[in-house]
């Protein structure tokens, strides 16, 4: 009796040892300028939020005028990358690209992959994995299906992950077998921008609910969630002609006799979404989008906090 009364409080202090090493879950976020050149308010903000994570734009894929998909608006470095920070390179495939891929997807991979890892070589971060961003349609799904294949066992022979982002409109039933280590959900830009019925065009738990059946079954569960922390004005002539956007540090100015509907991702609308979702499975990555002061100085210190909570 008197060993069992002694076993217990030791295995108590095994417990609570092995709980106090869970990881903790990653903070992150997009840099997505063509100039990586970061304020002091954004790297003190990296800082106090204690991101250590970014998941930064290198560059597109576009269509050239050699009519051949090609790199284009690589980002130029005017500062050193943070210290300790973990970097996600990201390219940015436009539709048009993908589309004249179909005899060229290995070489086209390769290309990136190798253009990738001779920009991290030169500006001095490891690359533990590589996010690719597509506007995918239906047209081109089987294409970018088959190009994330060739791209994966590329990169799984260097011991580098794969990810590739989704946006609502690409859940559908096959996504499952879109051969990646992880599906990221871009929850933003959720409604249709252009129409003026929209509220918000950015994030509306309305344009979101009918999805969230998908997202809580299955391995979409374990999708890393994006969520907004932008904004801007939506400009839309007499007669609800949608004229253009507005940026953020526009807001507020003369509008030329426009009606601009100003949105932003509202917390009220994450708060809603939060209570509809489960406990995420996988590694707990929260990201958000994207790293700019103007946008990031509408938020306070603990909506940004409530928001990596999640």
């Amino acid at each position: 009796m008197k060993n069992r009364a002694l076993l217990f409080p030791v295995l108590c202090f095994l417990l609570m040892v092995a709980c106090s090493q869970e990881k903790e879950p990653v903070r992150a976020i997009y840099h997505w300028k063509t100039t990586y050149n970061p304020t002091q308010y954004e790297l003190d903000w990296l800082r106090d939020h204690h991101v250590t994570r970014l998941y930064l734009h290198l560059f597109d894929v576009d269509v050239h005028e050699t009519e051949t998909a090609a790199p284009i608006a690589t980002t130029r470095f005017l500062q050193v990358l943070p210290d300790g920070m973990e970097i996600v390179p990201v390219v940015y495939i436009t539709n048009e690209a993908m589309d004249k891929m179909y005899w060229e997807s290995e070489a086209i991979g390769r290309k990136i992959v190798e253009r990738v890892l001779k920009m991290a070589e030169c500006k001095g971060f490891e690359v533990k994995e590589l996010q690719v961003d597509c506007d995918w349609t239906e047209r081109t799904k089987d294409e970018y299906y088959r190009f994330c294949h060739y791209l994966q066992e590329m990169l799984h022979e260097r011991g580098i992950r794969l990810s590739s982002t989704v946006r609502l409109h690409q859940i559908e039933p096959r996504l499952d077998s879109l051969e990646v280590d992880n599906k990221t959900l871009m929850l933003y830009n959720t409604g249709n921008l252009r129409s003026p019925k929209t509220r918000n065009s950015i994030l509306d738990y309305d344009d979101v609910a009918p999805y969230l059946s998908r997202l809580t079954t299955g391995r979409l569960q374990d999708m890393t969630l994006v969520w907004p922390v932008f904004g801007w004005g939506v400009a839309f002539k007499d007669g609800g002609q949608f004229s253009h956007l507005v940026n953020s540090a526009e807001l507020g100015r003369d509008s030329d006799g426009l009606v601009v509907r100003e949105e932003w991702g509202e917390m009220e609308q994450m708060r809603h979404l939060w209570k509809e979702m489960p406990e995420r499975g996988g590694e707990r990555v929260t990201i958000l989008y994207h790293l700019d002061s103007l946008n990031l100085s509408k938020y306070s210190y603990d909506e940004i906090e409530e928001i990596y909570s999640r």
